[in-house]
Parts: structure tokens; C-alpha cells; sequence
């Protein structure tokens, strides 16, 4: 799908072209309420099954962005599938997972908490299903990445390698093990401090000693947390170290449905109107985003 254009800070940008054997789609449904579902890596010889019939692999290799490929039914043409290049949020929503995502809402405030830019280092400690870690390398971060369950870590290697073939995996380097006794080999390969931290984990406190010589002055760290009760107890740790807590954020997308309708009229010629009123997505809270300022030079909490 894609052909090379040009290099910046690590990460190959590509331009669109036909889609390819290895390459991972969205595909949606055209009929009226149909969904969207992520497909691949396509492979030929390959089916997928749906309610509309069966949409082979081959069939959608060589087609372009927004081409509609048919399914085939033991009667013969089914319905049809609009073929997408998926982008990174849907790709996030729509990916195998083996825990939550951080979803889009909340990783895109995370970048601009942290303030990042093209070639800072950034040190991630919960990698999880990849979601925030793909955001990270795809908003120019150099990302280094800590999970514990190696299992989870290998699954998120998978994820970001079938992202746009792999175009992320330059930028990430993955690592199994608890942060604290991993920490000192990760910054020999980084050979520097670290432009910003990101912990999503239940206690973060308990290794903010670990990053927190590692993390360059006057720069951020930001905390993953579901419940309140958890930034109270970040909070009262923080209080005698060199920590400011600027910032303590719950984000909320809200979706509207704004399009044109008629309204149907059986006296007179139908008029057209606006329909403007909020989605039946469902929505809520995922976390609270806290944000730390390190106020010292030192290296070492010292309370």
C-alpha cells in the first residue's frame, strides 16, 4: 500500500498507493448501518466471513482507498465493502487487544501534556495494547517501552508491526520487566535523560524514585490513573519531593450528528432540514491524567 516519500527523525513517511499482500484494512459494510471492521493482514487465498457474504483477501489486493469490492454468497454477488486505509485511532479501536487501549481522547492530551517533539525521548511504563505507545512514536517520539507480562509485550510488537507495515517500529523499543529494575539498561541504550515519562500503572509513587534522576529538569512525567482515590494517594507522595502537580485531568469527547434530512411532509413538497443533536455513542470516564512538573536538577528524591 504504500510507496517511500521521505525520512524525518527516524520514521519513514510513505504516500498511498494500491493496497497489497500484507497490508491491514478497514473495511465497511455499505449498506445502510453497516460497520466497519479491521481486516488483515491480507493474504491471498484468505476469506472473511460476514453477514453479506464472503469477502476474499485477493480481491481487495490491487484496489485503492474508497474502491468497493464485492462479496460472493453461494448465489452468487452479495453485498459490497468500501475498502479504507485505517488510521491510527481506528486502527487502536478496531486491533486485537488483550487489555483496554488507552484510547485516542486521552493519548493525544497525554502528548500535548507532555509537550512533545520531533526526536524527544520518552520513557513508557505500561505498554499494554500499544495504543498510547504508537501516539508517542507517531507524534516524533523516540519511545522506550516497559511491560511486565512478556506475553502482553510481544502482542504489542505484533500490533504496531501490522500498523502501515511496521512504519512506527523504527521509533519503539520494547522491553519486558518492572520498570525500577530495568530502568539503568534502558538509559544505556538511550545515553541521556529522558525528555518526558508516562506511567500507566495502579501505584505509580512506588517508581517515581526509579525515573525520576533519569527524566530531565523542568520536564514532565504524566500518570494513567481510573480512579480518584489513586491521584489522592500520587498526591500526599508527592508532596515532599521536587514534584509539581500542575495539572489533574478528566477528558470527555462528546459526538454530535450533524447532517441534512428531509422532512416528510404528505400535504406539501418535503422540506429540508438540519439534524444536529449528540451521538448514542456510548461515552464515560476512562482516567484521570495527572501531571508532574520535576522542579530540581538533582537526580535523587530526597524527601
Amino acid at each position: 500500500m504504500w510507496a517511500v516519500a521521505y525520512k524525518r527523525v527516524g520514521i519513514i513517511r510513505r504516500s498511498f498507493s494500491t493496497f497489497k499482500e500484507g497490508d491491514v484494512v478497514l473495511v465497511r459494510d455499505c449498506s445502510r448501518g453497516g460497520k466497519t471492521t479491521l481486516l488483515g493482514p491480507l493474504t491471498p487465498g484468505r476469506i472473511h466471513g460476514s453477514r453479506i457474504g464472503n469477502l476474499h483477501h485477493t480481491d481487495i489486493i490491487g484496489v485503492n482507498s474508497r474502491d468497493r469490492v464485492s462479496t460472493k454468497t453461494n448465489s452468487g454477488s452479495g453485498g459490497q465493502f468500501m475498502i479504507h486505509q485505517p488510521t491510527l485511532e481506528e486502527y487502536v479501536l478496531h486491533c486485537k487487544r488483550q487489555c483496554t487501549p488507552i484510547y485516542p481522547k486521552d493519548a493525544s492530551t497525554i502528548i500535548s501534556m507532555l509537550d512533545i517533539g520531533a526526536g524527544d525521548k520518552i520513557l513508557e511504563a505500561g505498554t499494554g495494547n500499544a495504543g498510547l505507545t504508537m501516539h508517542l512514536a507517531r507524534a516524533g517520539g523516540i519511545v522506550h517501552t516497559v511491560e511486565r507480562s512478556k506475553e502482553r509485550s510481544v502482542h504489542a510488537k505484533q500490533i504496531v508491526k501490522e500498523f502501515r507495515n511496521g512504519i512506527l517500529l523504527p521509533s519503539i523499543s520494547f522491553h519486558v520487566g518492572v520498570l525500577s529494575e530495568t530502568i539503568d539498561m534502558i538509559v544505556q541504550s538511550v545515553d541521556s535523560q529522558f525528555d518526558g515519562v508516562v506511567l500507566d500503572m495502579p501505584m505509580p509513587w512506588t517508581q517515581l524514585p526509579s525515573v525520576f534522576g533519569y527524566l530531565k529538569p523542568d520536564r514532565y512525567v504524566v500518570c494513567y490513573l481510573p480512579s480518584m482515590s489513586q491521584v489522592i494517594d500520587l498526591v500526599r507522595a508527592c508532596q515532599p519531593w521536587p514534584l509539581l502537580v500542575e495539572d489533574v485531568i478528566e477528558v470527555d469527547w462528546r459526538k454530535w450528528d450533524v447532517r441534512t434530512t428531509t422532512i416528510r411532509n404528505p400535504d406539501e413538497a418535503n422540506d429540508e432540514a438540519i439534524v444536529c443533536r449528540p451521538t448514542h455513542t456510548p461515552g464515560g470516564h476512562t482516567a484521570f491524567l495527572v501531571k508532574l512538573r520535576k522542579c530540581s536538577t538533582s537526580n535523587t528524591l530526597q524527601e
